[in-house]
């Protein structure tokens, strides 16, 4: 046992249970994020504004649901929330073998999966957050996000290399099933965690936007963070096609991602050694390595190492600012502010590769990403 967020005890055991779900859940949904695009790409023929839409509507789920979404994790229980979350998404995404199956694939069809269960995933992401300082000592934040991190990279180095191989196995739809099994495995860790949260059924949703854009750190993060994703958004959502159009295999795409992810995962163990002060160049770094895969694919490794080291250091930041009973809310506002720009990213990819061709759209796309970190310029 040891002291938890607001004097509580609470056991190691329950944060252990929620760091070997996420990993698990965050290697299945890296095989989607390959999978998902690639039925697309491959089984449907889908143009670059289909993939551009397919992504959009994976993200709009924040930019709807956002605000709302944190109220209700405020006021209700955030296991069986988190549970209910994870056993919806399994079911969404087991739609698209099905309808494979059954031979009603289409894009329309995969646009309203992904929006499904990104609805769910709204949920599920922001009672995650909540849950962490419920489960981790203010003092480890740091390092919590920093094993949860190293998770994402290490599940970004697996997932893609896995997807790739089962795309090239099963097929592209079928798939899918390993994320919605990874779901069911996550949904049974937290059933396991038992941690007593503050509720506060009285709170508005509007409490998280005005303590979140009230500060001015939180509110340079938060603006910082949400244009380096607009831009990001852009640069995945035409990544897939970029690497299918120069003549790579799912396989190898998988096996590219990978090795790319490798970065990633050397910035998320760094990261807790560095200060706040790197987060505008790890920003900067994220920019000039998704500007640099028109050059080589591997140089999404010094993307996502520039990412990690970001993330690592910037969700601690909301923790110490933020009131343990506002957790669910702030928590929404930031992810509402930031994931609220992906699905428009995402369209602009779309829209740039349509009238540039994709190694301009590329180059344009990791440029804004980079130059997000003027937010962080002038503190």
């Amino acid at each position: 046992m040891e002291p938890g967020a607001g004097g509580r005890t609470v056991p190691r055991r329950a944060f252990l249970l929620l760091w070997s779900g996420q990993s698990v859940s965050l290697v299945g949904s890296q095989i989607t994020a390959l999978a998902l695009p690639l039925v697309a790409a491959l089984t449907l023929g889908a143009t670059a504004w289909d993939m551009g839409l397919l992504a959009a509507c994976a993200r709009a789920p924040y930019l709807v649901l956002g605000l709302p979404a944190g109220v209700w994790v405020d006021r209700l229980p955030r296991r069986p929330l988190l549970v209910a979350c994870a056993l919806g998404q399994a079911a969404a995404l087991a739609v698209v073998p099905l309808a494979d199956t059954a031979g009603a694939l289409s894009v329309p069809l995969l646009c309203g999966v992904a929006f499904v269960a990104g609805a769910f995933a709204v949920f599920g992401d922001i009672g995650t957050l909540a849950l962490v300082p419920l489960v981790v000592p203010p003092d480890r934040l740091t390092k919590a996000q920093g094993a949860l991190e190293t998770s994402q990279s290490t599940a970004q180095i697996a997932g893609p290399a896995l997807a790739g191989w089962l795309v090239a196995v099963v097929g592209a739809p079928v798939a899918l099933l390993a994320d919605a099994l990874s779901f069911l495995v996550s949904g049974a860790t937290l059933a396991g965690i038992r941690v007593r949260a503050t509720l506060d059924r009285a709170g508005g949703a509007l409490d998280g936007v005005r303590l979140v854009f009230g500060q001015r750190l939180l509110r340079q993060v938060t603006l910082c963070t949400a244009t380096h994703v607009f831009w990001v958004n852009a640069f995945l959502a035409l990544l897939p096609l970029h690497l299918t159009r120069e003549g790579l295999s799912p396989g190898r795409i998988g096996v590219t991602l990978a090795i790319g992810a490798a970065g990633g995962l050397v910035g998320a163990l760094v990261a807790p050694r560095l200060g706040e002060r790197v987060m505008p160049v790890a920003i900067a770094v994220a920019g000039l390595g998704a500007a640099g895969v028109v050059l080589h694919p591997l140089a999404i490794a010094v993307m996502w190492f520039g990412v990690q080291v970001y993330h690592v250091l910037q969700v601690p930041v909301r923790y110490r600012l933020t009131p343990p009973a506002f957790h669910g809310r702030v928590n929404a506002a930031i992810r509402t502010t930031v994931w609220g720009t992906a699905p428009l990213g995402a369209l602009l990819g779309g829209v740039l590769a349509e009238t540039a061709g994709l190694a301009p759209a590329l180059l344009v796309s990791g440029a804004g990403a980079g130059l997000a970190c003027l937010w962080l310029v002038r503190r």
